[in-house]
């Protein structure tokens, strides 16, 4: 018996309510999706404290775009929910990022996962993560529909962001902090598998390429995608913006757990063409990693996209704050199926990632950064300090957010001269 074909809505035109309203068209029309008197649940990206000209969060015109549309539907509640990122505060993330405004503009309702009190123990049957159970809010599972609406971006501890990654968003901090202590990629598609949206709506209007999602550079797309399929609407985001799949771990996994179709022959693309639509990003996550830097002793076998893509952020990172050169010879090793030769001095080496714990064996003094995958600055932290940086114990309040403060502007420009360099090179991006 042959697999059901994916439908992937695409629109594109400066008018981010038309497109929005013409994606819902292409998927049958918000009222035989959405049905009446019902309560839906709204999920944009609001994991950061930035402004929407920075394309880290959903922006708020999407979000009240949906909101609109959903209105035809005559639901009896529509929220808009989330859980912002370890250490951030969700009500600030939402009044920075515009959504507040929009949600009471609106008249709907705002909530703060984070601090949700009634919440439902549910069993992850067959969990692939150390997730065997989460704990979401009462309102989340309840609710009649769920709208996914991530913002298509590049990210470092995923190469490429979108609807898959965003319901990460839907679990409280010690749920995420787990997350990531094993296997990050297993554990979305655990969350999926107790948490799957209706739909997914994209905001692909001002896509975040670059250094995302700490330091994006937006481009103007001015698309929205729309699917049932979170897998499908993933894929279709990366062909019509050049991202090589092949360089994204978790579609794979993604396809396996049955989440939905990978294969473009599988994906009946209606509405606007990719090619039509097609604008390049730039994603400086993919390729090869072990000669990029020639002044370190970078080894990767065996390393996943999220150490890679973390990898290059960090290498990038040492440049823009002038720590590059003064350690230059360090060995770095991500992925386990590397060979660390003896006579490399434990000072030496920093071992990025759960996985490389079999290392200290041999090197037993050596940096060691936990996580799967770590903390997004813990590398060059670790690199330009001489101490391990991984997040845990007061390391998060007390040393990565002040220096990532203090390094921002550099990093800002450094990327950003970058990206004009891309350009040059790359007429398409333009």
């Amino acid at each position: 018996m042959s697999k059901a074909k994916s439908l992937v809505a695409l629109a594109k035109s400066d008018d981010i309510q038309a497109n929005v309203t013409r994606v819902f068209d292409l998927m049958g029309g918000v009222t035989n999706v959405i049905r009446k008197g019902t309560t839906v649940v709204l999920k944009p990206n609001a994991g950061h404290a930035e402004p929407p000209e920075t394309s880290v969060c959903t922006n708020p015109e999407v979000v009240r775009a949906v909101i609109r549309e959903v209105k035809k539907a005559e639901p009896a509640k529509i929220i808009v929910a989330e859980a912002a990122a370890i250490g951030c505060n969700t009500m600030e993330c939402f009044k920075v990022s515009g959504i507040q405004a929009v949600a009471e503009e609106e008249g709907v309702e705002l909530i703060d996962i984070k601090k949700d009190k009634d919440l439902v123990k549910v069993a992850v049957r067959g969990f692939r993560s150390n997730i065997d159970s989460i704990k979401l809010p009462r309102f989340l599972l309840e609710a009649d529909h769920l709208i996914n609406l991530p913002i298509l971006k590049a990210h470092a501890s995923m190469v490429f962001s979108g609807a898959l990654k965003n319901i990460k968003g839907v679990v409280q901090d010690k749920v995420h902090m787990d997350m990531h202590k094993q296997n990050l990629t297993m554990a979305m598609m655990d969350v999926w598998s107790v948490c799957k949206a209706d739909i997914n709506i994209m905001d692909a209007h001002r896509a975040a390429s670059g250094y995302s999602p700490h330091m994006p550079v937006p481009i103007d797309t001015h698309m929205i995608l729309g699917s049932k399929d979170p897998v499908a609407i993933d894929r279709v985001a990366c062909e019509v913006t050049g991202i090589d799949t092949q360089g994204v771990d978790y579609f794979k996994v993604a396809e396996e757990t049955g989440l939905g179709n990978y294969d473009m022959e599988q994906i009946d693309v209606v509405g606007d063409s990719v090619k039509d639509c097609y604008k390049k990003m730039w994603i400086p996550y993919i390729g090869d990693m072990s000669t990029r830097w020639p002044e370190y002793d970078v080894r990767c076998k065996g390393g996943c996209s999220s150490c890679q893509a973390l990898l290059a952020i960090n290498m990038e990172e040492l440049k823009a704050v002038n720590a590059y050169d003064e350690n230059a010879g360090m060995t770095v090793v991500i992925g386990g199926l590397n060979e660390i030769p003896a006579k490399i001095p434990d000072e030496k080496i920093v071992l990025h990632g759960n996985c490389t714990k079999k290392y200290l064996k041999d090197h037993p003094n050596a940096y060691h950064i936990l996580g799967c995958p770590p903390n997004e600055p813990a590398l060059y932290l670790t690199i330009q300090r001489h101490e391990t940086i991984d997040g845990t114990g007061d390391q998060e309040d007390e040393i990565i957010r002040p220096c990532m403060a203090r390094d921002a502007q550099v990093w800002r420009d450094y990327v950003f001269e970058k990206f004009e360099e891309y350009k040059k090179e790359n007429p398409e991006a333009k």
